[in-house]
This record gives structure tokens, sequence and C-alpha cells, in this order.
């Protein structure tokens, strides 16, 4: 009955504020030390979601949009609200975690697109207040870069290739930079919503496999996976005690997004120890800048008290 905890936000990458990265998580630290531990190519937990369902990135914004209201027939792509900010010759993607969008500042918005872009043939949906999609209906879907891999970036070369795209993402800017909602922000001291995210292009897939029968997630691609699979849906509980016990065979993921680290440390680490008698065996899945770190703990790797335990930077 193993148990694998998905922690996407645990490695830091280099770029992250130093006070941050030299921050002690004494469970985890001890954990991971006691671990075996493997590597996995995938960059992020997106690609390591689809990598064990047997599938590749496209698709993905009708999996989440399976998961935020449904299934639905046509090709979806996300078109997720960001800001665009000019540092000197570069124009870095910041995205809605840091941004504070209002779910009513969304829907005017979505509107103020929808009212422009219906004449295309396109179907703007604003799902939450950082998830938008658009349906594509008989329009070629662009080649995009997944919103987990351009934060931070520069967008110059991550930009969709097709000048219908390009001309289309510079009239949503256009209508975003003259809308009301805006200008409240900027009133505010709030960062405008100054542009749009093209990715996850595709028809919801099928996966080749099933790799969990019971899912704990908050965050849409991992619950519209689950959905899309067969296996059963539940929310996060609050701590690795709190994991409903499987039947035998059963393969249980949970996905810990949106918690602090100390958080994580404190629930889901301090009592590791309990979920590997219960589970026999646990996971945990680490992505990280370069590929993803496995740490495998099963009954024995309790009694690895000898091994010294490393700063989580020494794993990122």
């Amino acid at each position: 009955m193993p148990l694998d905890l998905l922690v996407p936000d645990l490695l830091l990458p280099a770029h992250a504020p130093p006070a941050a990265r030299s921050t002690r998580l004494r469970s985890v630290e001890r954990w991971l030390s006691r671990a075996d531990l493997a590597r996995h190519p995938a960059r992020s937990a997106a690609a390591w979601l689809f990598d064990v369902h047997g599938l590749d990135a496209p698709g993905a914004a009708a999996i989440t949009r399976l998961a935020d209201a449904g299934a639905a027939e046509g090709a979806w792509m996300r078109a997720d609200p960001v800001h665009l900010l000019v540092q000197g010759d570069a124009l870095r993607l910041r995205d809605a975690s840091t941004l504070d969008v209002r779910i009513e500042e969304a829907r005017a918005l979505g509107a103020a697109l929808q009212a422009h872009f219906a004449g295309d043939g396109l179907e703007l949906h604003v799902a939450a207040p950082d998830r938008w999609y658009v349906k594509l209906g008989s329009r070629e879907a662009p080649r995009t870069t997944a919103l987990d891999e351009a934060v931070g970036r520069n967008v110059f070369g991550l930009l969709p290739e097709e000048p219908w795209w390009r001309s289309a993402l510079t009239q949503a800017q256009m209508i975003l930079a003259a809308h009301e909602v805006n200008a409240r922000r900027e009133e505010e001291g709030r960062p405008a919503i100054n542009s749009v995210w093209f990715w996850g292009a595709g028809a919801l897939p099928t996966p080749r496999r099933k790799p969990y029968t019971l899912v704990c997630a908050a965050e849409p691609l991992a619950r519209g996976l689950a959905v899309l699979s067969g296996a059963e849906v539940q929310q996060v509980p609050p701590s690795i005690a709190e994991v409903d016990l499987p039947r035998a065979g059963d393969y249980v993921l949970v996905a810990i997004t949106g918690a602090s680290r100390e958080a994580i440390d404190e629930k889901w680490f301090a009592g590791l120890a309990g979920a590997i008698e219960r589970f026999g065996r646990v996971r945990a899945i680490l992505p990280s800048a370069g590929d993803t770190k496995v740490a495998t703990f099963t009954r024995s790797a309790r009694w690895r008290w000898y091994r010294a335990s490393k700063p989580l930077s020494a794993y990122a």
C-alpha cells in the first residue's frame, strides 16, 4: 500500500532568496539523509505527473479544465493572467501567484477579452482568478511554453511563433492595459495584469497508465489526471497521519501545494515514521530545476540514524 508525497515547493532554485534557501527543516533533512535517493528527468511536478500517467505534455489545459469545470469537447488552451515586468532589455514574467487577482477582476477582464475575440471563433472562460481558458474552435493551436517553465524568465524567445497568435497576444495586452480594472489596481499600488500567457493547448488525452487508486490534491492538474485515469479524488488532509489507509495493493498520491515549507516539515515529515509503518513504503517526489529527486523511505530507514543530515540546498 505505497504512499507518494508530491512536494513541488520544497527544493528551492538557486535564484531563491538566500534566507529561504538557508532555512533548516529538521524533520525533512533527517529523513532525506536516511532515504534511498534516485533521480527522475522530469524538471517540474507537471512533467512528473504526465510521465507517471504515460502522457506527453499536450492537453494540460483540457486536463486542468476537467478538474475546474468538468469534461468539455474540443481543444482548449490556458490563457492565464500574468504581469510582464520590464527589467533593462528583458521582459520577465510574473505569474498570478504574485498578483492577488480577485475573481471579480478576472471576470471583468475575461469578459472584455471575450467580446474582442468572439469574432475569431475563440471562447474565453474564467474558471478561477488564476486559471483562464480559451476554447480554440477550428483555429490551430500555437506552439507555447508551459507557464511553470516561463516564470521569472525573459519571455523573448518563449512567445508563440505563429503570426496570428503573436498578433492576438498584442491585442490582448492592449485591451488589458486600457481596462479600468488595471487603472484601479495601479491606484492601489498593485501590479497590472498586463498580459495573458498561452500554454497547454490540446484536447483531453487518454492516459496509458493508472498509477494511483486514490489522489489527494487541490492542484487542478493532479486532480484532472486522477479523474481522467479513473482514480478516486479527495481533498488533501491536514497531515500525513490523516491520509486514508487504502486497501491492500492500492497506491496513494498526496500532492502538497500551497503550504509553507515549515508546515510541510511539521505536518508531513515529522510523522513520517508512523506513515512508513502503516503504508510499508513512502516516497517523497521532489521536483527541482534540474530534475526530480525521488526519496524512498522503508522500515529500514528508521534505523539509519548514523547518516548525517544535510541542508536542503544540497539536494536542489
